[in-house]
């Protein structure tokens, strides 16, 4: 375990945190505060850091396991969690008369591409449905080497076609780039001074936020990746955020870490992704009946939700997951891995 990029995900989870903090200041006071929208911006580059790392620790993890039980355990790893978060919000979209069968797709199988692009009910699953899909993918080429250039090909021509329909806008996403960084991080050699590129990154994000290039966009528009709400292509994300986030992790797994109370915080980073929006929702209808300043919105918003992980963490992700590592597929479907090599 590369312990600085453990530490990584939970700044990372963070960033996200901080964003939506400030975005719940704004709703109530119409005001950020002290906080410049520069910083809040480069918030949003958290995901961009997320995926990085989630393609570096794939290539790392990955390779020599059987398929069908590496792709167990990331549906063990990602899907329970994301459920307990994610049925609330379904309750609440099917009482509201907001949840069909595009919906169902997008919030239970990841899918968000079918006749319309559509956002799963938990909205920060959006970013799940890359990473399943980039699972999926690692799982193809577990079976078979040969599906690399398979799946380049593929992605290749989806990206072309990405005007075409909601599919390709998300098999052609240019965000899927951001893992493929991760994987070729993870094949460079180390470099005496590699940690510079960690400066070098964060420095690039704090100069995009001030310049006020930051891709600002909401889940639909980062899913279909052509175009966010002021126009820019989604290459641009991946440019401004995308390259950033790969020196910083470039830059930090250099790193030499121990396991601390940040590596600890980066296991709970998961539970902080997926419960913070529900807590901030119910912080702000407290908000709206007793106003306080956006700076104390703020800081009680981002203290309350990393609080509110970390308890998520121990009383229900860890005993969720120890049970679930428990349950292995009895049989990892020799024929169909056959089938799957020899096409591949």
């Amino acid at each position: 375990m590369i312990w600085s990029l453990q530490a990584l995900r939970f700044v990372a989870a963070l960033m996200v945190v901080y964003v939506h903090a400030a975005q719940t200041a704004a709703e109530v006071t119409s005001s950020l505060g002290s906080s410049p929208l520069s910083l809040v911006g480069s918030g949003l580059a958290g995901v961009d850091i997320f995926f990085v790392v989630s393609g570096f620790i794939i290539a790392k993890v990955a390779p020599g396991r059987h398929p069908v039980e590496f792709l167990w355990s990331r549906v063990v790893r990602v899907v329970p969690i994301y459920l307990i978060f994610a049925l609330p919000q379904v309750a609440i979209s099917v009482v509201g008369g907001t949840f069909g069968w595009r919906e169902a797709f997008a919030t239970f199988l990841f899918w968000p591409a079918t006749d319309q692009m559509t956002a799963p009910s938990l909205e920060v699953g959006w970013t799940l449905c890359f990473e399943m899909l980039f699972y999926a993918a690692a799982g193809l080429v577990l079976a078979g080497r040969r599906w690399v250039y398979l799946l380049l090909g593929a992605y290749g021509v989806a990206f072309i076609l990405r005007p075409a329909s909601p599919v390709f806008q998300f098999l052609g996403n240019p965000l899927i780039l951001e893992f493929m960084f991760g994987v070729a991080i993870a094949y460079l050699p180390r470099w005496r001074r590699g940690t510079w590129a960690l400066m070098f990154g964060i420095a690039l994000l704090i100069g995009i936020g001030l310049l006020g290039a930051i891709p600002f966009g909401g889940a639909l528009d980062f899913l279909v990746g052509s175009k966010d709400i002021v126009g820019r292509d989604g290459l641009y994300r991946v440019l401004v955020f995308g390259v950033p986030a790969a020196l910083i992790v470039y830059g930090t797994v250099h790193i030499e870490a121990r396991g601390s109370v940040w590596t600890y915080l980066g296991d709970a980073s998961y539970s902080l992704y997926l419960s913070h929006p529900l807590l901030l929702a119910e912080l702000q209808r407290i908000w709206m009946s007793f106003p306080a300043p956006p700076d104390i919105i703020i800081a009680v918003g981002v203290a309350a939700s990393v609080t509110f992980a970390w308890r998520v963490h121990e009383l229900i992700e860890k005993p969720t997951l120890s049970v679930m590592r428990r349950l292995r597929p009895t049989q990892y479907g020799a024929a169909g891995i056959k089938v799957l090599q020899e096409g591949g």
